[in-house]
Protein backbone atom coordinates (compact mmCIF):
# COMPACT_ATOMS: atom_id res chain seq x y z
CA UNK A 1 0.00 0.00 0.00
CA UNK A 2 1.29 3.24 -0.82
CA UNK A 3 2.30 6.22 1.34
CA UNK A 4 -0.58 8.42 -0.38
CA UNK A 5 -3.43 5.17 0.08
CA UNK A 6 -4.12 5.37 4.16
CA UNK A 7 -4.71 9.49 3.83
CA UNK A 8 -6.79 9.28 0.75
CA UNK A 9 -9.16 6.60 2.43
CA UNK A 10 -9.65 8.90 5.44
CA UNK A 11 -10.16 11.45 3.39
CA UNK A 12 -12.83 9.96 1.34
CA UNK A 13 -14.62 8.39 3.93
CA UNK A 14 -15.00 11.27 5.88
CA UNK A 15 -16.60 12.84 2.61
CA UNK A 16 -19.19 9.85 1.99
CA UNK A 17 -19.81 9.47 6.14
CA UNK A 18 -20.93 13.40 5.40
CA UNK A 19 -23.06 12.42 2.43
CA UNK A 20 -24.88 9.66 4.23
CA UNK A 21 -25.66 11.88 7.69
CA UNK A 22 -26.51 14.78 5.42
CA UNK A 23 -28.95 12.82 3.04
CA UNK A 24 -30.74 10.46 5.52
CA UNK A 25 -30.89 14.02 7.53
CA UNK A 26 -34.04 14.63 5.13
CA UNK A 27 -34.67 12.20 2.63
CA UNK A 28 -38.16 11.04 3.74
CA UNK A 29 -39.56 14.71 4.62
CA UNK A 30 -41.39 16.76 2.72
CA UNK A 31 -40.37 20.54 2.90
CA UNK A 32 -42.58 23.47 3.53
CA UNK A 33 -39.96 26.31 2.45
CA UNK A 34 -39.61 26.99 6.18
CA UNK A 35 -39.12 23.79 7.10
CA UNK A 36 -36.13 24.01 4.23
CA UNK A 37 -34.49 26.98 4.98
CA UNK A 38 -34.69 27.08 8.81
CA UNK A 39 -35.56 24.36 9.99
CA UNK A 40 -38.82 24.56 11.11
CA UNK A 41 -37.67 27.06 13.70
CA UNK A 42 -37.23 24.19 15.91
CA UNK A 43 -32.97 23.36 16.50
CA UNK A 44 -32.12 22.50 20.38
CA UNK A 45 -29.06 24.09 22.01
CA UNK A 46 -26.35 21.59 20.54
CA UNK A 47 -27.42 21.42 16.76
CA UNK A 48 -27.69 25.41 16.76
CA UNK A 49 -24.10 25.72 18.20
CA UNK A 50 -22.74 23.35 15.41
CA UNK A 51 -24.67 25.00 12.87
CA UNK A 52 -23.11 28.23 13.53
CA UNK A 53 -19.89 27.13 14.89
CA UNK A 54 -19.18 24.94 11.52
CA UNK A 55 -20.66 28.05 9.23
CA UNK A 56 -18.34 30.52 11.19
CA UNK A 57 -15.29 28.72 11.30
CA UNK A 58 -14.41 27.84 7.70
CA UNK A 59 -11.49 26.84 5.29
CA UNK A 60 -10.44 30.48 6.27
CA UNK A 61 -9.92 29.68 9.52
CA UNK A 62 -8.73 26.37 8.88
CA UNK A 63 -6.20 27.44 6.16
CA UNK A 64 -6.53 30.99 5.97
CA UNK A 65 -5.65 32.06 9.15
CA UNK A 66 -2.24 29.59 9.27
CA UNK A 67 -1.57 31.00 5.91
CA UNK A 68 -1.39 34.66 6.54
CA UNK A 69 0.51 33.59 9.89
CA UNK A 70 2.97 31.71 8.11
CA UNK A 71 3.08 34.95 5.40
CA UNK A 72 2.89 38.04 7.68
CA UNK A 73 2.59 37.13 11.64
CA UNK A 74 0.86 38.40 14.39
CA UNK A 75 -1.27 40.78 12.03
CA UNK A 76 -3.46 37.61 11.90
CA UNK A 77 -4.32 37.89 15.27
CA UNK A 78 -7.48 40.52 13.77
CA UNK A 79 -9.04 37.28 13.82
CA UNK A 80 -9.15 36.52 17.40
CA UNK A 81 -9.71 40.39 18.10
CA UNK A 82 -12.61 40.89 15.31
CA UNK A 83 -14.47 37.59 17.28
CA UNK A 84 -14.69 39.37 20.15
CA UNK A 85 -16.15 42.60 19.16
CA UNK A 86 -18.79 40.31 16.43
CA UNK A 87 -19.92 38.00 19.69
CA UNK A 88 -20.31 40.85 22.19
CA UNK A 89 -22.76 42.86 19.50
CA UNK A 90 -24.16 39.77 18.19
CA UNK A 91 -25.17 38.93 21.69
CA UNK A 92 -27.68 41.74 21.41
CA UNK A 93 -28.33 42.11 17.93
CA UNK A 94 -29.19 38.54 17.28
CA UNK A 95 -32.82 38.72 19.69
CA UNK A 96 -33.92 41.12 17.83
CA UNK A 97 -33.36 39.28 14.53
CA UNK A 98 -34.96 36.51 16.10
CA UNK A 99 -38.26 38.05 17.22
CA UNK A 100 -38.76 39.59 14.09
CA UNK A 101 -38.20 36.28 12.43
CA UNK A 102 -40.63 34.50 14.33
CA UNK A 103 -43.02 37.31 14.46
CA UNK A 104 -43.46 37.80 10.67
CA UNK A 105 -42.04 34.53 9.42
CA UNK A 106 -39.11 35.39 7.81
CA UNK A 107 -36.60 32.76 6.68
CA UNK A 108 -34.08 35.00 4.86
CA UNK A 109 -31.86 38.31 5.78
CA UNK A 110 -34.00 40.26 3.23
CA UNK A 111 -37.15 39.16 4.39
CA UNK A 112 -36.07 41.26 7.59
CA UNK A 113 -35.02 44.33 5.56
CA UNK A 114 -38.62 43.39 3.76
CA UNK A 115 -40.63 43.70 6.90
CA UNK A 116 -39.08 46.66 7.92
CA UNK A 117 -38.94 49.00 4.97
CA UNK A 118 -41.97 47.32 3.71
CA UNK A 119 -39.87 47.61 0.31
CA UNK A 120 -39.91 44.41 -2.41
CA UNK A 121 -36.99 46.66 -4.11
CA UNK A 122 -34.81 47.14 -0.63
CA UNK A 123 -35.64 43.54 -0.25
CA UNK A 124 -34.17 42.52 -3.71
CA UNK A 125 -31.49 45.18 -3.48
CA UNK A 126 -29.98 43.36 0.19
CA UNK A 127 -30.90 40.04 -2.01
CA UNK A 128 -28.83 41.04 -4.61
CA UNK A 129 -25.47 42.50 -2.37
CA UNK A 130 -25.66 38.87 -0.11
CA UNK A 131 -25.64 36.98 -3.34
CA UNK A 132 -22.74 39.25 -5.27
CA UNK A 133 -20.45 39.38 -2.04
CA UNK A 134 -21.41 36.14 -0.42
CA UNK A 135 -20.35 34.21 -3.77
CA UNK A 136 -16.50 34.82 -3.47
CA UNK A 137 -16.64 33.23 0.36
CA UNK A 138 -18.53 30.38 -1.10
CA UNK A 139 -15.53 30.11 -3.64
CA UNK A 140 -13.35 30.70 -0.68
CA UNK A 141 -14.74 27.47 1.17
CA UNK A 142 -14.02 25.14 -2.43
CA UNK A 143 -10.56 26.89 -2.97
CA UNK A 144 -9.43 25.57 0.51
CA UNK A 145 -10.90 22.45 0.33
CA UNK A 146 -9.35 21.99 -2.52
CA UNK A 147 -6.02 22.67 -0.96
CA UNK A 148 -6.83 20.07 1.60
CA UNK A 149 -7.97 17.15 -0.62
CA UNK A 150 -4.56 17.64 -2.69
CA UNK A 151 -1.99 18.11 0.07
CA UNK A 152 -3.83 15.61 2.07
CA UNK A 153 -3.76 12.81 -0.15
CA UNK A 154 -0.27 13.40 -0.67
CA UNK A 155 -0.53 14.80 -4.63
CA UNK A 156 -2.43 12.14 -5.23
CA UNK A 157 -5.69 14.23 -5.91
CA UNK A 158 -5.52 17.32 -8.19
CA UNK A 159 -6.76 20.61 -6.31
CA UNK A 160 -9.11 20.61 -9.15
CA UNK A 161 -10.62 17.33 -8.35
CA UNK A 162 -10.89 17.93 -5.13
CA UNK A 163 -13.02 21.19 -5.81
CA UNK A 164 -15.22 19.49 -7.91
CA UNK A 165 -15.53 16.19 -5.60
CA UNK A 166 -16.32 18.61 -1.90
CA UNK A 167 -18.75 20.43 -4.52
CA UNK A 168 -20.73 17.37 -5.89
CA UNK A 169 -20.88 15.84 -1.92
CA UNK A 170 -22.33 19.33 -0.58
CA UNK A 171 -24.95 19.99 -3.17
CA UNK A 172 -26.30 16.23 -2.75
CA UNK A 173 -27.12 16.93 0.94
CA UNK A 174 -28.18 20.23 0.51
CA UNK A 175 -30.61 19.71 -2.34
CA UNK A 176 -32.17 16.89 -0.57
CA UNK A 177 -32.50 17.69 3.31
CA UNK A 178 -31.78 21.74 3.39
CA UNK A 179 -30.91 23.18 6.83
CA UNK A 180 -31.78 20.28 8.86
CA UNK A 181 -29.36 17.73 6.67
CA UNK A 182 -26.36 20.62 7.16
CA UNK A 183 -26.85 20.80 11.02
CA UNK A 184 -26.67 17.11 11.00
CA UNK A 185 -23.26 16.82 9.42
CA UNK A 186 -21.89 20.02 11.25
CA UNK A 187 -22.37 17.94 14.49
CA UNK A 188 -19.35 15.63 12.82
CA UNK A 189 -17.63 18.42 10.62
CA UNK A 190 -17.37 20.94 14.13
CA UNK A 191 -16.77 18.16 16.98
CA UNK A 192 -13.54 16.87 14.43
CA UNK A 193 -12.42 20.57 13.63
CA UNK A 194 -12.10 21.04 17.29
CA UNK A 195 -10.29 18.07 17.73
CA UNK A 196 -8.00 18.17 15.22
CA UNK A 197 -6.82 21.57 15.97
CA UNK A 198 -6.09 20.95 19.99
CA UNK A 199 -5.06 17.31 19.65
CA UNK A 200 -2.76 17.48 16.62
CA UNK A 201 -2.29 20.95 15.20
CA UNK A 202 -1.33 22.53 18.78
CA UNK A 203 1.60 19.97 19.34
CA UNK A 204 3.50 21.24 16.39
CA UNK A 205 5.47 24.02 17.80
CA UNK A 206 6.55 21.58 20.53
CA UNK A 207 7.33 19.00 17.69
CA UNK A 208 9.52 21.19 16.15
CA UNK A 209 10.80 23.74 18.16
CA UNK A 210 10.24 22.25 22.11
CA UNK A 211 7.53 25.13 22.62
CA UNK A 212 5.59 28.37 22.31
CA UNK A 213 8.29 29.79 23.59
CA UNK A 214 11.15 28.38 21.47
CA UNK A 215 8.79 28.93 18.46
CA UNK A 216 8.75 32.83 18.90
CA UNK A 217 12.61 33.02 19.72
CA UNK A 218 13.08 31.51 16.78
CA UNK A 219 10.98 34.28 15.18
CA UNK A 220 12.43 36.69 16.33
CA UNK A 221 15.66 36.03 14.97
CA UNK A 222 14.75 34.86 11.40
CA UNK A 223 11.55 36.62 10.90
CA UNK A 224 11.35 39.50 13.82
CA UNK A 225 8.69 41.39 11.29
CA UNK A 226 6.36 38.34 12.12
CA UNK A 227 6.21 38.95 16.23
CA UNK A 228 4.63 42.82 15.69
CA UNK A 229 1.25 43.41 14.61
CA UNK A 230 2.10 46.82 12.20
CA UNK A 231 4.67 45.46 9.60
CA UNK A 232 4.24 44.97 7.06
CA UNK A 233 0.33 46.08 6.60
CA UNK A 234 0.31 48.64 8.99
CA UNK A 235 -1.78 49.20 12.86
CA UNK A 236 -4.39 51.27 10.51
CA UNK A 237 -5.15 48.10 8.04
CA UNK A 238 -5.20 45.88 11.71
CA UNK A 239 -7.58 48.37 13.80
CA UNK A 240 -9.69 49.25 10.89
CA UNK A 241 -10.14 45.31 9.25
CA UNK A 242 -10.61 44.47 13.16
CA UNK A 243 -13.93 46.87 13.00
CA UNK A 244 -14.89 45.85 9.51
CA UNK A 245 -14.96 42.49 10.23
CA UNK A 246 -16.38 42.60 14.20
CA UNK A 247 -18.96 44.45 12.62
CA UNK A 248 -20.13 42.77 9.58
CA UNK A 249 -19.87 39.33 10.83
CA UNK A 250 -23.71 39.53 11.28
CA UNK A 251 -24.95 40.92 8.26
CA UNK A 252 -23.59 37.22 6.54
CA UNK A 253 -27.26 36.20 4.88
CA UNK A 254 -26.38 32.70 6.24
CA UNK A 255 -26.60 34.22 10.00
CA UNK A 256 -29.88 35.13 9.99
CA UNK A 257 -31.46 31.29 8.79
CA UNK A 258 -29.53 30.17 11.53
CA UNK A 259 -30.70 32.75 14.17
CA UNK A 260 -34.44 32.10 12.92
CA UNK A 261 -34.04 28.26 13.40
CA UNK A 262 -33.36 28.68 17.33
CA UNK A 263 -36.24 27.04 19.42
CA UNK A 264 -36.44 29.84 21.62
CA UNK A 265 -34.68 32.37 22.49
CA UNK A 266 -32.77 31.13 25.61
CA UNK A 267 -31.45 28.87 23.28
CA UNK A 268 -29.78 31.26 21.33
CA UNK A 269 -28.62 33.60 24.20
CA UNK A 270 -27.01 30.39 25.81
CA UNK A 271 -25.54 29.58 22.02
CA UNK A 272 -24.03 33.10 21.83
CA UNK A 273 -22.33 33.07 25.58
CA UNK A 274 -20.44 29.40 24.27
CA UNK A 275 -19.61 30.53 20.53
CA UNK A 276 -16.48 32.09 21.67
CA UNK A 277 -14.96 29.43 23.37
CA UNK A 278 -15.24 27.38 20.24
CA UNK A 279 -13.12 30.43 18.22
CA UNK A 280 -10.25 29.01 20.42
CA UNK A 281 -9.41 26.56 18.15
CA UNK A 282 -7.87 29.05 15.68
CA UNK A 283 -4.77 29.46 18.25
CA UNK A 284 -3.56 26.03 17.07
CA UNK A 285 -3.97 26.89 13.37
CA UNK A 286 -2.34 30.32 14.07
CA UNK A 287 0.72 28.68 15.67
CA UNK A 288 0.77 25.78 12.77
CA UNK A 289 1.16 28.60 10.26
CA UNK A 290 4.11 30.48 12.43
CA UNK A 291 5.91 27.09 13.11
CA UNK A 292 6.26 26.79 8.96
CA UNK A 293 7.35 30.14 8.54
CA UNK A 294 10.00 29.87 11.70
CA UNK A 295 11.41 26.22 10.02
CA UNK A 296 12.27 28.79 6.75
CA UNK A 297 10.13 26.37 4.70
CA UNK A 298 9.17 27.63 0.92
CA UNK A 299 5.66 27.02 -0.20
CA UNK A 300 3.75 26.93 -3.12
CA UNK A 301 0.81 28.49 -1.70
CA UNK A 302 0.80 30.57 1.78
CA UNK A 303 -2.77 28.86 2.48
CA UNK A 304 -1.09 25.36 2.58
CA UNK A 305 0.95 26.33 5.71
CA UNK A 306 -1.58 24.16 8.34
CA UNK A 307 -1.19 21.30 6.14
CA UNK A 308 2.78 21.30 5.42
CA UNK A 309 3.19 21.88 9.19
CA UNK A 310 1.28 19.08 9.63
CA UNK A 311 2.94 17.07 6.74
CA UNK A 312 6.70 17.53 8.38
CA UNK A 313 5.74 16.81 11.96
CA UNK A 314 3.60 13.46 12.06
CA UNK A 315 3.02 9.98 9.56
CA UNK A 316 1.11 10.57 6.56
CA UNK A 317 -1.92 9.20 8.03
CA UNK A 318 -2.22 11.69 10.27
CA UNK A 319 -2.31 14.55 7.41
CA UNK A 320 -5.46 11.99 6.79
CA UNK A 321 -7.34 13.30 9.18
CA UNK A 322 -6.11 16.78 9.23
CA UNK A 323 -7.28 16.72 5.78
CA UNK A 324 -10.96 15.34 7.20
CA UNK A 325 -10.89 18.39 9.47
CA UNK A 326 -10.06 20.71 7.01
CA UNK A 327 -12.99 19.33 4.17
CA UNK A 328 -15.21 19.62 7.27
CA UNK A 329 -14.33 23.22 7.81
CA UNK A 330 -14.77 24.34 4.29
CA UNK A 331 -17.71 21.85 4.02
CA UNK A 332 -19.71 22.86 6.93
CA UNK A 333 -19.35 26.85 5.94
CA UNK A 334 -19.74 25.91 1.92
CA UNK A 335 -22.96 24.18 2.74
CA UNK A 336 -25.28 26.76 4.66
CA UNK A 337 -24.23 29.03 2.18
CA UNK A 338 -25.43 27.55 -1.14
CA UNK A 339 -28.43 27.18 1.15
CA UNK A 340 -28.95 30.54 1.58
CA UNK A 341 -28.17 32.02 -1.46
CA UNK A 342 -30.56 29.48 -2.69
CA UNK A 343 -33.02 31.17 -0.41
CA UNK A 344 -32.67 34.20 -1.20
CA UNK A 345 -33.00 33.81 -4.88
CA UNK A 346 -36.04 32.12 -4.81
CA UNK A 347 -38.00 33.68 -1.98
CA UNK A 348 -36.96 37.50 -2.66
CA UNK A 349 -35.92 37.65 -6.34
CA UNK A 350 -38.06 34.96 -7.88
CA UNK A 351 -41.32 35.86 -6.00
CA UNK A 352 -40.82 39.35 -8.23
CA UNK A 353 -41.36 37.23 -11.27
CA UNK A 354 -43.76 35.34 -9.68
CA UNK A 355 -45.29 36.85 -6.59
CA UNK A 356 -48.52 33.70 -6.67
CA UNK A 357 -45.60 30.87 -6.19
CA UNK A 358 -47.15 28.53 -4.09
CA UNK A 359 -44.69 27.16 -0.76
CA UNK A 360 -43.96 23.71 -2.97
CA UNK A 361 -42.74 25.78 -6.05
CA UNK A 362 -40.56 27.43 -3.89
CA UNK A 363 -39.12 24.51 -2.32
CA UNK A 364 -38.04 23.52 -5.49
CA UNK A 365 -36.62 26.86 -6.73
CA UNK A 366 -34.45 27.20 -3.91
CA UNK A 367 -33.12 22.98 -4.65
CA UNK A 368 -32.33 24.18 -8.58
CA UNK A 369 -30.76 27.65 -7.23
CA UNK A 370 -28.49 25.25 -5.04
CA UNK A 371 -27.45 23.32 -7.94
CA UNK A 372 -26.97 27.28 -9.86
CA UNK A 373 -25.01 28.19 -7.18
CA UNK A 374 -22.68 25.07 -6.49
CA UNK A 375 -22.12 25.17 -10.10
CA UNK A 376 -20.91 28.99 -10.20
CA UNK A 377 -18.97 28.93 -7.37
CA UNK A 378 -16.71 25.48 -8.60
CA UNK A 379 -16.09 27.11 -11.89
CA UNK A 380 -14.53 30.43 -10.29
CA UNK A 381 -12.95 28.68 -7.81
CA UNK A 382 -11.19 26.28 -10.46
CA UNK A 383 -10.75 28.81 -13.58
CA UNK A 384 -10.29 32.20 -11.27
CA UNK A 385 -8.47 31.21 -7.83
CA UNK A 386 -7.21 33.95 -5.33
CA UNK A 387 -5.95 34.01 -1.84
CA UNK A 388 -8.27 33.13 0.86
CA UNK A 389 -8.17 36.04 3.34
CA UNK A 390 -8.08 38.48 0.29
CA UNK A 391 -11.81 36.83 -0.71
CA UNK A 392 -13.13 37.08 2.44
CA UNK A 393 -12.07 40.27 2.99
CA UNK A 394 -13.34 41.50 -0.08
CA UNK A 395 -16.94 39.86 1.06
CA UNK A 396 -16.91 41.68 4.18
CA UNK A 397 -15.97 44.77 2.17
CA UNK A 398 -19.60 44.16 0.78
CA UNK A 399 -22.13 42.59 2.93
CA UNK A 400 -21.20 45.03 6.18
CA UNK A 401 -22.70 47.82 3.77
CA UNK A 402 -26.04 46.93 5.51
CA UNK A 403 -24.86 47.64 8.96
CA UNK A 404 -26.59 50.68 9.16
CA UNK A 405 -29.90 49.87 7.29
CA UNK A 406 -30.32 46.53 9.68
CA UNK A 407 -28.72 48.15 13.19
CA UNK A 408 -30.45 51.61 13.20
CA UNK A 409 -33.97 50.21 11.66
CA UNK A 410 -34.57 48.90 15.14
CA UNK A 411 -34.01 51.99 16.98
CA UNK A 412 -34.35 55.00 14.70
CA UNK A 413 -37.99 55.79 13.66
CA UNK A 414 -36.55 58.37 10.93
CA UNK A 415 -35.14 55.17 8.76
CA UNK A 416 -36.70 54.60 5.43
CA UNK A 417 -36.23 52.81 2.77
CA UNK A 418 -34.74 55.46 1.03
CA UNK A 419 -32.14 56.12 3.58
CA UNK A 420 -31.21 52.51 4.01
CA UNK A 421 -31.13 51.53 0.21
CA UNK A 422 -29.00 55.10 -0.07
CA UNK A 423 -26.30 54.69 1.78
CA UNK A 424 -26.14 50.69 1.32
CA UNK A 425 -25.59 51.82 -2.78
CA UNK A 426 -22.95 54.81 -1.34
CA UNK A 427 -20.92 52.37 0.23
CA UNK A 428 -20.87 49.81 -2.44
CA UNK A 429 -19.69 52.83 -5.03
CA UNK A 430 -17.00 53.82 -2.02
CA UNK A 431 -15.34 50.60 -2.17
CA UNK A 432 -15.54 49.84 -5.50
CA UNK A 433 -13.96 52.66 -6.04
CA UNK A 434 -11.09 52.77 -3.97
CA UNK A 435 -10.77 48.56 -4.81
CA UNK A 436 -10.65 48.85 -8.04
CA UNK A 437 -9.92 52.35 -8.83
CA UNK A 438 -7.12 53.74 -6.33
CA UNK A 439 -5.82 49.95 -5.82
CA UNK A 440 -4.94 51.23 -2.30
CA UNK A 441 -6.07 51.84 1.22
CA UNK A 442 -6.28 55.53 2.11
CA UNK A 443 -4.28 56.30 5.52
CA UNK A 444 -3.85 52.65 5.51
CA UNK A 445 -7.73 52.23 6.53
CA UNK A 446 -9.46 48.83 4.61
CA UNK A 447 -11.63 50.31 2.26
CA UNK A 448 -14.43 48.25 3.48
CA UNK A 449 -14.39 50.41 6.13
CA UNK A 450 -14.38 53.56 4.16
CA UNK A 451 -17.36 52.02 2.73
CA UNK A 452 -19.35 52.17 5.84
CA UNK A 453 -18.22 55.35 7.04
CA UNK A 454 -19.60 56.52 3.02
CA UNK A 455 -22.74 54.42 4.05
CA UNK A 456 -23.49 56.21 7.48
CA UNK A 457 -22.91 59.63 6.11
CA UNK A 458 -25.45 59.14 3.52
CA UNK A 459 -28.04 57.39 5.60
CA UNK A 460 -28.24 59.62 8.05
CA UNK A 461 -28.71 62.44 5.63
CA UNK A 462 -30.74 60.79 3.50
CA UNK A 463 -33.13 59.88 6.47
CA UNK A 464 -33.14 63.72 7.86
CA UNK A 465 -34.52 64.97 4.09
CA UNK A 466 -37.18 62.39 3.90
CA UNK A 467 -40.21 61.62 6.23
CA UNK A 468 -40.24 59.22 9.03
CA UNK A 469 -41.11 55.41 7.73
CA UNK A 470 -44.93 54.94 8.91
CA UNK A 471 -44.41 50.82 9.23
CA UNK A 472 -41.66 51.30 11.92
CA UNK A 473 -44.52 50.85 14.31
CA UNK A 474 -45.74 47.75 13.00
CA UNK A 475 -42.09 45.99 13.02
CA UNK A 476 -41.80 47.31 16.42
CA UNK A 477 -44.56 44.85 17.53
CA UNK A 478 -42.56 41.56 16.81
CA UNK A 479 -40.28 42.78 20.54
CA UNK A 480 -43.52 43.43 22.11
Amino acid sequence: MSSAAVPVAIILGWVILSLVIGVLAGIKRKFTLEGYLVSGRSLGLIFLYVLMAGEIYSAYAFLGTGGWAYSYGMPIMYAIGYGALAYAFGYFYAKYVWKVGKYFKCVTQADYFHVRYNSRALAALVALIGIVFNVPYLQLQLQGLGYIVNVGSLNTISIKAGIVIGMVIMMIYVYTSGLRGISWTNLLQASLMFIVAWAILFAVPFKQFGGVGNLFKTLIQVKPDHVVLHPPLGIAWYVSTLILCGLGFFMYPQMYPSIYSARDLKILKKNYTLLPLYSLFMIPVILAGLTVAAMGIKLGAPDEAVLKAVEVSYSSWVLGIVGAGGFAAAASTASAIILTLAGLLSKNLYTIIKPTASDKELVLASRISVILFGVTAMVLALFAPGRLVALLLLAYSGITQMFPAAVLGIFWKRMNKYSAGAGMIAGLITVTIIKFGLKRNPLGIHFGLWGLLVNFIVTIIVAYATKPDENFEKFREAFA
